[in-house]
């Protein structure tokens, strides 16, 4: 039995992860803005073979993320990896879809990097040094097919250059703390529509995205959430630095 910290928990994605790890027999604490949305979490778990202890925290705050971490590392003893999935484009609707430059604000660049950057910092920070003192951790980042810039309709220049951020930092970071046995990887999907997102756009459109996608099929929230899940586990132990692509086979 292994122990956690997932960040997000109880968002698409979050979720997915939260209950794949309970159904395992795994420890988790699981972090989210919502204290709504953590109930709901709370009842999905239920019964479930692994131990869930939920915490409305906004990670993207240092304060927070310190206070979460030492929490994990009190109530566990130990704490083996941390899936990083706070994110995403604030208010996210079509009308921030390739958004014009100029009709970005300064308040908007930065609060994307609060939210997709800060946030994932912050945490990773504040486990490293328990992580180097156990001589082993896992840090699962997650970035988006975004990042990469290579398509219209899926981000903007705050949200794109975010989460290439996110992907520099996973690489710098695995590098520089793999000497203590800490691995630092990240999972870039393509566009994942929970219901929350899939809301904001014409049906038009995510048909227009399915198009493009090599398998012909939109990856849903379970299917990040797995490979989130190897990286966490030690059948990944010798992988690090990665960017793992969950995008049907979109580049």
């Amino acid at each position: 039995m292994s122990s956690f910290v997932v960040t997000a928990a109880a968002g698409g994605i979050g979720t997915a992860l939260v209950l794949r790890l309970l159904a395992s027999g795994h420890r988790v604490i699981a972090c989210d803005v919502s204290s709504r949305r953590l109930a709901t979490l709370a009842d999905a778990a239920a019964g479930s073979a692994g131990e869930l202890v939920t915490r409305k925290s906004d990670v993207a705050e240092q304060a927070a993320a310190d206070a979460l971490a030492s929490e994990a590392v009190e109530r566990f003893g130990s704490v083996q990896g941390l899936a990083n999935i706070v994110g995403g484009i604030a208010g996210i609707g079509a009308d921030l879809i390739d958004r014009a430059l100029e009709r970005i604000t300064l308040d908007e660049f930065r609060q994307s990097f609060r939210l997709n950057v800060d946030s994932v910092f912050l945490m990773t920070k504040a486990l490293v040094p328990h992580f180097r003192a156990n001589n082993y951790g896992k840090v699962a980042n997650v970035a988006s097919l975004a990042a990469f810039g290579n398509f219209d309709g899926m981000g903007n220049a705050a949200y794109d250059a975010a989460k290439a951020a996110v992907i520099g930092l996973t690489r710098t970071l695995s590098r520089s703390l793999g000497a203590d046995g800490i691995r630092v990887n990240a999972v870039a999907p393509g566009s994942v529509y929970t219901e929350r997102v899939r809301a904001a756009f014409s049906d038009a459109f995510i048909a227009d995205q399915v198009r493009r996608i090599p398998l012909r099929r939109m990856p849903g929230p379970d299917d990040v959430a797995a490979m989130l899940e190897f990286l966490l586990l030690p059948a990944s132990d010798s992988v690090s630095g990665e960017v793992v692509r969950v995008s049907g086979g979109l580049r």
